[in-house]
């Protein structure tokens, strides 16, 4: 009978979030406090929107600002070693919300990940063409490097106000703020480990050359599907290694210690869910952090 069934026991992540959720704010803050002392902490995000959209390809890749804003106030109240804040994708409502905000919080680094192409050309991407045309062809078919942004399909996406892009001059100006920076994101955001190497490495270059001439030698770089050992491995940090000695951003959710900084550091992003409350993702951040501490580890490229 359903009454007899077992539940589903919650993931310590969920365990995470809810301790967040419902615990004092004094107690929450004196655990962030105590996990996050020395670490740095990187958020990843992706779109703002006033509640979810349900179009979204991935559950909680648009959050609403005011549970953002409540987020990074927690977390600068823990005072950890450093805390930045990035976008990936480049899309115009995460650079508005970098724009009002990076005054406002001077103590965070922005680091707004775009797809140079893509921003230049106008040019959309797959899962957008997906969600307004409902047919499986658009995620699917063969990438080109050189023809991808191209295709008069995404070319027409670009400006929409539901899909619209950041600007050339709209991301120079965020970059005269002085606590935001821009990243490569490549220009075809493919999952490295899942499509061919020759594309993969001619996408590298290709974004590289191209972020260069519009904005000058990019000083981050974040892999698109960013879980280690999943969606990359060493030959792509190699490659990526021997075009610049920027930083190599993941989504492994983790903080990093201060020492992980070097030229062409591989360094996690906690992948934020926008579906969550500003609490529970807090509480998650913590558990994740003391998680770290315990066990001391790190991935080594």
């Amino acid at each position: 009978m359903a009454g007899n069934q077992e539940r589903r026991r919650p993931s310590p992540d969920e365990l995470a979030g809810l301790a967040g959720r419902w615990l004092p704010r004094p107690a929450l803050e004196a655990l962030l406090a105590g996990a996050l002392q020395g670490l740095g902490v990187s958020l990843c995000l992706h779109r703002i929107a006033a509640r979810p959209r349900p179009t979204d390809w991935q559950e909680g890749l648009s959050m609403p600002a005011p549970e953002l804003d409540e987020l990074i106030e927690l977390l600068l109240a823990a005072r950890p070693a450093r805390l930045s804040v990035t976008f990936d994708d480049g899309y115009r409502d995460a650079a508005e919300y970098i724009r009002a905000r990076a005054p406002r919080f001077p103590n965070v680094d922005f680091v707004f990940f775009i797809c140079p192409e893509k921003t230049e050309l106008r040019a959309g991407f797959r899962w957008d063409l997906f969600e307004q045309s409902h047919r499986p062809e658009a995620m699917s078919a063969p990438a080109d490097v050189a023809k991808e942004n191209h295709r008069p399909e995404l070319r027409a996406l670009g400006e929409l106000d539901e899909y619209a892009l950041s600007t050339l001059d709209e991301l120079k100006a965020l970059t005269a703020l002085p606590n935001v920076q821009l990243g490569n994101h490549t220009s075809l955001h493919l999952s490295s480990a899942k499509s061919e190497d020759a594309v993969v490495k001619a996408d590298f270059e290709r974004s590289t050359s191209a972020f260069t001439r519009l904005f000058g030698a990019p000083h981050h770089f974040a892999f698109p599907f960013g879980t280690p050992r999943h969606h990359f491995e060493q030959r792509h940090v190699d490659w990526l290694r021997a075009l610049g000695p920027f930083p190599i951003w993941t989504t492994e959710a983790r903080p990093y210690r201060m020492d992980e900084l070097a030229p062409g550091a591989v360094l996690p992003r906690y992948p934020v869910n926008g579906s969550r409350d500003a609490r529970s993702l807090a509480g998650w951040i913590g558990a994740r952090a003391l998680a770290f501490r315990a066990r001391g580890t790190r991935h080594r490229y």
